[in-house]
């Protein structure tokens, strides 16, 4: 029987969180929308440079009209690793990790529809159920067989869609500082949002080094440094865009609760407890709806791991997958 007091607490982030933001935000102007292309900076070659000494090859395919763009590499024959970033993030999130767990698997990390270089279209639909959708259907395209999900914050509540409506395509799931549910404490996010503020969406170089300050704890300030110069004129531009997709992400089709306790692969909740987006608690409440999950709180670690202790994460995603392989074998 599902515990009822978790669903006032889920339906009470929708109300108390998700529509005050929405009653005081502006929506982004459609004929802009419309109009909107990516913008060449630094950061087209900062993101080619990175790619290029990853090892990892940069392919496409096309979904939806949308071409969507990611990398792919590691082991051919190993078991498959797909990596889901978060919003406003990219792919390129994910390289720091991906190059400690290349030796021994398969890897297949994508810029999710309408971010990083796949395509935005403005009369599309990017809610998350959308978005899962998607990477069913690209895992199907590339004959990934079952595979590793890996999900960062909006990445983490797409792959646990993917679980629990494609479960014969997951091998095991790893929720990663995953969005989808309300904590017991309010973070500085949810807090701005009530504001009718949104941290995770920059107007100016100033609003990116905020960012940065409000996702990281570990290495913030040389993350920062080396980020912010880099990635601020992207992030601007993608300003309205990343407005439409949010307010896309905030409709929610099916109840977090009905949909993530029917997760049944193995899995992994991951958390940093420092992490200023989505506190911490919220790695209970995904706990009370997946009861047979492990969790792993890192210390002194922000929203984003992956980055922040590459090391630290890649070992407790191989200690999960081999935790995984076992279970399967008994």
């Amino acid at each position: 029987m599902k515990n009822s007091s978790s669903h006032e607490l889920i339906h009470s982030f929708v109300e108390t969180v998700g529509q005050p933001y929405l009653a005081q935000s502006t929506p982004p102007d459609a004929e802009v929308l419309a109009q909107w292309r990516p913008a060449r900076s630094i950061w087209n070659f900062a993101r080619r440079s990175q790619v290029a000494v990853s090892g990892l090859k940069r392919r496409h395919l096309w979904l939806d009209q949308h071409r969507i763009t990611y990398l792919e590499g590691g082991r051919h024959d190993g078991e498959a690793v797909v990596l889901l970033h978060g919003f406003g993030a990219n792919k390129e999130n994910w390289l720091f990790l991906a190059g400690l767990l290349a030796s021994r698997y398969r890897l297949i990390i994508p810029d999710l529809a309408g971010f990083g270089e796949s395509h935005f279209i403005a009369s599309s639909n990017y809610r998350l159920a959308t978005q899962a959708e998607r990477v069913h259907r690209m895992l199907g395209l590339l004959k990934a067989g079952p595979v590793h999900i890996v999900g960062n914050s909006m990445g983490g509540a797409i792959a646990g869609i993917v679980a629990a409506r494609a479960p014969e395509a997951v091998l095991s799931l790893t929720l990663m500082n995953a969005a989808g549910m309300r904590g017991e404490n309010m973070s500085d996010f949810e807090a701005a949002l009530m504001r009718g503020e949104n941290p995770l969406i920059p107007a100016s170089l100033l609003d990116v080094a905020r960012l940065f300050r409000i996702t990281t704890r570990r290495n913030r300030a040389s993350l920062s440094a080396l980020l912010t110069p880099i990635l601020y004129r992207e992030m601007v531009h993608r300003n309205p865009v990343n407005h439409r997709i949010f307010r896309d992400i905030l409709h929610i089709e099916e109840h977090p609760e009905d949909l993530f306790s029917e997760i049944q692969c193995p899995t992994l909740i991951m958390w940093g407890d420092c992490d200023e987006v989505l506190d911490v608690s919220c790695a209970a409440s995904f706990k009370q709806l997946i009861p047979h999950a492990r969790t792993c709180i890192f210390k002194d670690v922000g929203h984003l791991p992956m980055l922040e202790a590459p090391a630290l994460t890649a070992r407790a995603l191989r200690t999960h997958w081999r935790e995984a392989r076992r279970q399967r074998t008994h």
